[in-house]
């Protein structure tokens, strides 16, 4: 239904409506759970009822809905379009990506279920703290959605995943060190949450959106299911093992647990290099019009001032 031009802005407005949401639901159910007069654990039910038969009744916006038939489309485009698969197996191309998206879920899963258990148990936070963060976590994903949507429109999104995957990659190695003093309660949680919530506003985006440019046109929902089973595995194995990990003391715990996490996270990145999309712009490209002071400085000539007079 959205063209290829516009995916980015289109799903960064969504994913954005999808934030707000987020952002104003989640303290105000917080808050809730924490001061429910039969406990939290009763809190916790009542508000669980309360989604699921709002899922329910959000299943009814299906009837409003447009669809396209897969069939009727790729008869259209197969006359038109280029095949990005051969006959007699599965796209290179979309087995990269694949190995890409399927060791990312493992290595993120590895750590990030973990994030709020260490605030809760490990920090004894309590759960409406914990529920502010997740709260900024929302604003900053619902601000940069759009930014992220615009800026791989331009250049594309296997870029964006790459430059942002590395500082995604980085910040479980933030958690580290970390306790429950005035600054980290104030300061450093709040900037850790608002940096997870930029940077993983653009990873969602654009990992989405890559994922529909590089499946073939006649294919895609064969490729969609393929993906999201390597990505469901993949983030099992993660949590498994992470919860395996966790409980070795000589590990490190949940301190291990986010290091490890955040080294896998650097390796996952490595076949995302050998991904090729359409519309993208090359890495090395990218890189020289974020630095331009860079370039500029470049051609300034060098004085030599051991030859200036005295």
């Amino acid at each position: 239904l959205v063209p290829q031009r516009l995916r980015g802005r289109y799903f960064g407005t969504r994913n954005s409506a999808i934030s707000l949401t987020t952002l104003l639901s989640v303290p105000l159910f917080g808050l809730a759970v924490s001061a429910w007069p039969g406990g939290t654990i009763q809190g916790y039910g009542v508000l669980l009822f309360l989604g699921v038969a709002i899922g329910l009744i959000s299943l009814g916006c299906q009837v409003f809905m447009a669809d396209v038939n897969p069939q009727q489309q790729a008869s259209e485009q197969k006359n038109t379009a280029p095949l990005a698969s051969s006959e007699s197996g599965v796209d290179p191309n979309f087995l990269r990506f694949l190995l890409y998206f399927g060791f990312w879920a493992f290595a993120v899963n590895v750590g990030n279920p973990f994030f709020n258990l260490y605030l809760l148990d490990n920090l004894s936070i309590n759960v409406s703290w914990v529920t502010l963060y997740g709260s900024l976590t929302a604003g900053a994903s619902l601000l940069m959605m759009i930014v992220w949507g615009k800026l791989a429109d331009q250049i594309g999104n296997r870029p964006l995943l790459i430059l942002v995957g590395v500082l995604v990659a980085l910040t479980p190695l933030l958690w580290l060190g970390i306790g429950t003093d005035v600054v980290s309660l104030w300061v450093w949680f709040p900037l850790l949450h608002l940096l997870m919530g930029g940077t993983w506003a653009a990873i969602d985006l654009c990992t989405n959106n890559l994922q529909m440019a590089v499946a073939p046109r006649r294919h895609q929902a064969s490729y969609f299911a393929i993906a999201a089973a390597v990505a469901g595995v993949g983030g099992a194995l993660g949590t498994t093992t992470g919860s395996f990990l966790a409980q070795f003391a000589n590990f490190g715990g949940l301190p291990g647990l986010f290091a490890l996490s955040g080294v896998l996270r650097l390796i996952a990145l490595l076949p995302l290099m050998f991904v090729w999309e359409q519309r993208s712009q090359p890495l090395s490209q990218v890189m020289r019009s974020l630095l331009p002071l860079r370039s500029e400085l470049a051609r300034v000539p060098v004085v030599q001032l051991a030859n200036r007079p005295e």
